[in-house]
């Protein structure tokens, strides 16, 4: 192997290395908990923006406000609340939240009434829901041991005083494992209902709701006439037109483009089109976002609750401090604490990437309008797209792999450590700048470090990972066995260090042979594999194939041509059939047992390669490629489908002179393209009615599958009426009734190599 392929080898092994580590799901534990707090603490506290203000429910304003502190400072009579909301709505707060719990009848009725009409004389104030989960377990032991757990998530219903009272009331759901370092916008599991910081955007921009609809129009979006025409049409109906907004944008993606074309062209002012940017981003998003924290705990400008609540209506300039503090603002109102004291007291605080060494958490309110904030802003944590990530990581492991080989070690160390600052600046900027979210554990901790030590030891790998490829996948080729056959399109005298050819492979396997060959003497066993592969040559030879490599029990054959020949896919398809054939003749020999065999076929490109000594003619040949993996894996599906011969797509594309059935794709583990299979059956002319009857019947039931329609059960259980050992419509049924229709995927995602 030369110099430029072992670098390459070590590129791409290291980039792999670190795509492979970030797909993982420690390793994306690992760039959540790990990268994602580097990030925000290199990056430090940043400012909140103007329009987001919190008034903090704690010990201070309860001692303040005279009101009892032991055991908790909390709750506070509803009467405080509805004079908070008074003097906020006073002061021209724009939109009133409130994070504060109304499920239930306080202690004085009075006050629920006095709260109710503070409420709705403000107008502008929205109530975050708390959640219920009621879980419900359906067994009947009976018939069957197995039970159905099922688990509902409702918000709590607001008094209803109080709800006929508010604007809007939603929930506000945060994952439950710590660190909190997301929020949903939509939770699906709630009918994609929406979350307090959409509701809050929603209301904030009502604004420029006119300007929305007639920006909808000029984009052409389909039955906007269902909507209110005019912000004031809405009424309560906020949740209505939310859900209609977000129902648009998933139905017809397209529409956001245009908007943002036409919003471009419009005559709106930039703040308009600020909001309007907003809006498009969380309808058209996806339904969770990462928080983008400003920093520490009270990083958003807080004022405690008894300033606003004992400011002096009489002084003109203790007003117009309040009016300064709150007017055209969203004021988040909810228990704040400053102190582990008061935590410990409230318990609605939450781990975040900001909680300090001594355990001072961030509460719910502030995680709220964190989260209402960035939706304004649009500015939440994105992390890079996986697609960029991956090609990123893939990137630098490539080069590292091809560069520090070339270097001394000592260079190799100091260009090494320039790569790391480098990166590492590169993500502090992304991030500070945009927001955006690089991989940087993988990177530092795998890609760099593995480039590193692969390139210390290179001679040592690369030497153990050519001996495992060519024991494991592709055989050894020697001159005496194989070198007329591999090489006879390109002549022995001239041949070159590789070729590129078109070629189909074929692979075989025998079923149980590990514990048949427990069983049998060494001698005895030899003998028998010798004339089981004689009867497997035989008909390799017999349709112009070369058997390239013969390991333990398994046979490797190939069909080759510089170009994509028909003739010989069709080559590699009637030795599949003779081979099954010959075998069960072999069988039917009661003289030694029976050795059951399984064969894949696949086709594409090969690459014949030799390496060694051109003076002690030395060389070793192999097929080097992808396609004999593939092949292999082929062979393997073989034994979850109870099927004996499957060949690829790509072998029987065009050909019709075969009986086969359709199988469905099938997703290998460690492989981002599915493959096509189908089962070789017999030549079309000697096939059965039966077998072209059951094929007929699979077809449509796969059809119905992959279409995700409920009637692909009926037909997997009427062939399996018809021939109940068929092991593909057993697969095939067993998949469907382990979940409903709409997760069923026409790709086979299969997790493990055999």
């Amino acid at each position: 192997m030369s110099k430029n392929v072992r670098q390459i080898l070590l590129g791409i092994f290291s980039g792999l290395l670190g795509c492979f580590f970030y797909l993982t799901p420690h390793g994306w534990h690992f760039e959540e908990d790990y990268g994602l707090h580097w990030l925000f603490h290199s990056r430090g506290t940043v400012s909140s923006p103007d329009e987001v203000i919190i008034v903090a429910i704690d010990r201070a304003s309860t001692i303040q406000l005279g009101l009892p502190i032991s055991p908790n400072f909390w709750p506070w009579p509803r009467e405080i609340h509805a004079n908070l909301i008074d003097r906020l709505a006073a002061a021209g707060a724009r939109i009133i939240v409130l994070d504060l719990i109304f499920h239930s009848t306080g202690t004085v009725p009075e006050h629920d009434h006095q709260l109710a009409q503070a409420i709705k004389k403000a107008g502008n104030v929205i109530i975050v829901e708390r959640l219920e989960t009621e879980q419900e377990v359906f067994s009947d032991k009976k018939t069957s041991p197995s039970q159905l757990t099922l688990i509902e998530t409702r918000s709590a219903p607001l008094l209803p005083e109080i709800s006929a009272a508010v604007m809007a009331h939603a929930p506000f759901p945060l994952p439950k494992e710590p660190p909190v370092n997301a929020f949903w916008t939509f939770k699906q599991n709630m009918g994609d209902t929406p979350t307090i910081p959409v509701v809050v955007l929603q209301a904030y921009a009502l604004e420029i709701y006119d300007d929305f609809i007639a920006l909808l129009r000029l984009a052409q979006a389909p039955d906007i006439n269902q909507l209110p025409q005019s912000r004031y049409q809405i009424n309560d109906d906020i949740e209505t037109v939310m859900l209609f907004f977000r129902q648009l944008f998933i139905n017809q993606p397209d529409i956001k483009q245009r908007l943002l074309t036409a919003l471009k062209t419009s005559h709106l002012d930039q703040r308009k089109k600020r909001i309007i940017q907003s809006l498009i981003s969380l309808y058209s998003g996806a339904g969770a976002h990462y928080l983008n924290f400003y920093g520490p705990p009270r990083s958003i400008h807080t004022v405690p609750a008894h300033q606003i609540l004992q400011f002096d209506e009489t002084n003109e300039a203790s007003w117009k401090t309040l009016s300064s503090a709150v007017k055209g603002k969203v004021v988040f109102a909810g228990l704040s604490p400053a102190t582990l004291i008061e935590i410990d007291q409230i318990r609605d605080t939450y781990h975040t990437v900001f909680t300090d060494s001594e355990g001072l958490e961030i509460s719910g309110v502030e995680i709220a309008a964190t989260a209402f904030a960035n939706l304004l802003e649009n500015n939440p944590v994105r992390p890079f797209p996986y697609a960029g990530s991956l090609g990123l990581l893939f990137s630098l492991g490539l080069a590292l792999g091809v560069i520090l080989p070339l270097l001394s070690n000592r260079n190799l160390i100091i260009l090494s450590a320039v790569v790391t600052a480098t990166y590492i600046l590169f993500a502090w900027i992304a991030f500070k700048q945009a927001s955006i979210w690089l991989p940087l554990i993988t990177p530092l901790f795998i890609v760099i470090p593995s480039a590193m030590v692969g390139s210390v030891f290179l001679k040592y790998l690369a030497a153990k990972q050519e001996r495992d490829q060519l024991l494991d996948l592709f055989g050894q080729f020697t001159p005496e066995r194989v070198i007329d056959d591999l090489t006879r399109h390109l002549g022995t005298s001239s041949l070159r260090q590789d070729d590129f050819v078109f070629g189909a492979c074929l692979f075989t396997d025998i079923e149980g042979f590990t514990t048949l060959a427990e069983k049998m003497e060494e001698r005895q066993l030899q003998i028998l594999l010798d004339d089981y592969f004689d009867v497997l040559s035989s008909a390799v030879r017999q349709h112009n194939g070369v058997v390239s490599e013969k390991i333990g029990d398994a046979m490797l054959a190939i069909w080759e041509n510089t170009s994509a020949n028909k003739r010989l896919r069709e080559q590699a398809c009637e030795a599949g059939l003779a081979i099954m054939s010959n075998v069960n003749r072999f069988n039917s020999d009661c003289n030694h047992p029976p050795l059951p065999t399984r064969l894949g076929i696949h086709f594409g490109q090969l690459l014949i390669s030799r390496f060694g000594s051109g003076a002690n003619k030395n060389y070793i040949y192999r097929v080097v490629g992808d396609l004999v993996n593939t092949t292999s894996r082929i062979e393997t599906i073989n034994k979850r489908l109870g099927t004996k011969l499957l060949v690829s797509q790509e072998v029987i594309d065009d050909i019709d002179r075969f009986l086969t059935r359709p199988l469905g794709n099938f997703l290998f583990a460690g492989k981002s393209e599915p493959v096509q299979l189908s089962e070789l059956i017999s030549h079309k002319e000697t096939a059965d009615k039966e077998h072209a009857h059951l094929c007929e019947l699979f077809t449509a039931a796969l059809s119905a599958y992959q279409h995700q329609q409920g009637e692909a059960i009926q037909k997997w259980k009427e062939i399996l009426d018809i021939s109940p050992n068929d092991g593909p419509a057993q697969f095939y049924l067993d998949i469907c009734l382990q979940s409903p229709p709409d997760q069923w995927s026409s790709i086979i995602r299969l997790t493990e190599k055999s």
